[in-house]
């Protein structure tokens, strides 16, 4: 895999400093390739490295006009721009660059990460793909400006060492990632999918692409159902740019959406399509069932894999230091297995079905909510002199389960939204001095983590509650959680992997689709089921929604391995020591898993654990740092 970093100086020791640290510590991230470098006595400069364990060249191309490093893969369709693309990303892009300026990033179909320096401008640009399948981090203290794909690129950059951000480990519990902008230190931010940076005489953000809503009511439901079916045809067509059937795959969960990438693959292809899906022993979490009626439905070449825990065991230590800041989604462990299952099968691309809950309306909330909606467009009188009196008076005379589950209806209807979704997560549901520490309560003070879902709702382009929802899980399920889980996971198991359902293309044809084709009353995806009759086999259409989880919940309650090395990490005293929770957190978070929710709270120890691993790799990190840290030169560079 490559990593690409970049930084522009305004002053020479800054320079010295990258120079250094880029010739002196090649093994941060891999073998060390500086492909371009100009600075010096020049009062401004540019330094450009990729970190790759592979073939880089082709990624890094210099004019006297531009300096551009890339990490791409890009979807062509026309046959010589395809195989130009193919020989030399990185010039391919210049040219691009050259003819269009800024434009030519709104033409790229495919993820991208891609870092420019215009030598005539003297500026530094860079861009990651719409949805955020690849991305950038970015940070301008004093001195320098420098981008880069990975956040461990940037540390050594700093004269000390960053402080982690209590408010990015807020969001981290909130959301089991930390939502872009923010990264997990201060003084370092996450370019935001869709986004351009730009660094000059100032360092700016904007937004080239975004998702639309512009409903229109004209077509039939026939025309909207065909139009749905040749729109995902033709993004699973262009996903299959450039790769040979032999060398490609799909995820199968079981589920709607990667059950159709696999339908429309093969009606697409005149071989077999190849298979791959996970499966455990524990029926709740088990989808493999549905996997097989699709496999079988299409006739595909289908591989399975069943994980255990001791699978667990063997990968966290590895998954952990995969992600550059702490990431609590317990599908990494399936999502590699099954990436590792392609590639030992020789795939080297595996098609993804992320994504079409999020365009079509496939999540349970969003049917859920409408329940909420229904009372709050009661009037207020009937709500306040009629049902809620009724409420609290059969709940003061009687036991009733009835009355109990009413009462809580009613308190979160009048929750607003979106904070309405959260309100079952751990920081809503417990009081917040019950689990973290005063200090770290006081470091956080005036923030709260529901932020950057309030942002999105509020920001979203359509007045309409779906879309609003869409748009708000579009930016934070998709762009900060799932993508990052199945791109990393992909990418440590030795494969690539695509999303045809994020094809910009298909995701702006779905904002044009009226909310209630999406999700009619009480039944999600209602058109793009439709749309699916001639691809999914019925038992699959007539699923209830599953999800792709890993129940590591259930395991962690079995005496064995995976239980003692949970405890050996949330029980030391490191983890202890951190300052952000109570000292006896561990201990009450077992007692509510063994006594009251078993599923809420085996979550919440992943989530805790993965964050307090993550903390140990930096550490081990930040010492080696230490024992290699580099004095400054008091000279200029030759």
């Amino acid at each position: 895999m490559i990593e690409l970093c970049a930084i522009t100086y305004s002053d020479v020791g800054a320079a010295i400093r990258h120079q250094r640290h880029a010739s002196e510590r090649p093994t941060l991230l891999g073998t060390c390739a500086k492909y371009y470098s100009e600075c010096g006595r020049a009062v401004k400069g540019l330094a450009i490295s990729l970190w790759g364990d592979e073939l880089i060249n082709q990624f890094a191309y210099d004019t006297p006009e531009i300096s551009i490093i890339c990490r791409t893969d890009l979807l062509i369709r026309d046959s010589r721009l395809h195989a130009e693309y193919n020989v030399y990303p990185a010039r391919f892009l210049a040219s691009l660059y050259e003819q269009q300026g800024d434009l030519f990033v709104r033409e790229l179909r495919g993820t991208f990460a891609i870092i420019l320096y215009d030598k005539k401008a003297r500026v530094l640009k860079s861009w990651t793909d719409p949805f955020g399948s690849e991305r950038l981090v970015f940070t301008n203290p004093q001195g320098f400006t420098a981008v880069a794909t990975d956040l461990r690129l940037l540390l050594p950059l700093f004269t000390e060492r960053p402080d982690i951000d209590p408010v990015a480990v807020q969001q981290y519990l909130q959301y089991t990632c930390i939502p872009a902008p923010k990264t997990i230190f201060r003084g370092i931010s996450r370019l935001e999918p869709g986004h351009q940076l730009t660094s000059g005489t100032a360092v700016a953000t904007r937004s080239y692409w975004d998702m639309t809503y512009a409903q229109n009511e004209d077509r039939t439901e026939k025309a909207w159902i065909d139009e749905t079916e040749n729109a995902l045809r033709s993004a699973v067509s262009l996903n299959m740019t450039g790769l040979e059937p032999s060398r490609m795959g799909c995820f199968l969960s079981g589920g709607t959406d990667s059950s159709s990438i696999v339908g429309m693959l093969s009606q697409l292809t005149t071989e077999p399509a190849r298979t791959f899906s996970i499966g455990f022993d524990d029926s709740r979490y088990n989808e493999m069932h549905y996997a097989r009626i699709t496999a079988r439905h299409n006739k595909s070449s289908h591989h399975e894999y069943f994980v255990t825990p001791n699978d667990v065991l063997a990968l966290i230590q590895r998954a952990v230091p995969a992600y550059d800041e702490p990431f609590g989604n317990s599908s990494i462990i399936p999502t590699y297995y099954c990436a590792r299952l392609a590639a030992e099968n020789g795939v080297t691309h595996l098609l993804a079905g992320d994504g079409g809950d999020e365009l079509f309306g496939g999540n349970s909330r969003y049917a859920d909510d409408r329940v909420f909606q229904h009372y709050s467009e009661l009037p207020i009188w009937m709500q306040r002199l009629v049902i809620e009196p009724a409420v609290s008076l059969g709940n003061s005379w009687t036991r009733l389960r009835f009355f109990d589950l009413a009462a809580r209806y009613i308190r979160r209807s009048k929750i607003s939204i979106p904070d309405r979704w959260f309100s079952y997560s751990l920081l809503s549901s417990v009081p917040n001095q019950e689990l973290v520490s005063s200090d770290f309560l006081a470091s956080v003070q005036g923030q709260h983590p529901l932020e950057p879902a309030r942002r999105h709702f509020a920001s979203a382009p359509s007045r309409h509650p779906l879309n609003r929802y869409l748009y708000l899980d579009l930016k934070i399920t998709i762009g900060d959680n799932d993508l990052r889980k199945v791109t990393v996971m992909s990418q440590l198991a030795g494969v690539t992997a695509r999303y045809p359902m994020l094809d910009p293309t298909l995701a702006q044809f779905t904002g044009t689709i009226p909310p209630h084709l999406k999700v009619r009353k009480s039944q999600l995806r209602y058109l793009f089921k439709k749309s699916m009759a001639g691809v999914l086999p019925p038992a699959v259409i007539k699923k209830q929604k599953h999800g792709f989880g890993l129940p590591y919940c259930i395991w962690v309650g079995e005496r064995g391995p995976l239980q003692d090395f949970t405890f050996d990490v949330l029980g030391s005293t490191r983890c202890r020591q951190r300052g952000y929770f109570r000292p006896d957190l561990f201990e009450w978070l077992w007692s509510q898993y063994d006594s009251v929710h078993q599923k809420f709270y085996g979550d919440l120890l992943w989530v805790f654990m993965m964050l307090e691993l993550w903390h140990l790799k930096h550490d081990e990190a930040a010492m080696a740092r230490q024992q290699q840290e580099v004095v400054p030169l008091s000279t200029g560079v030759n």
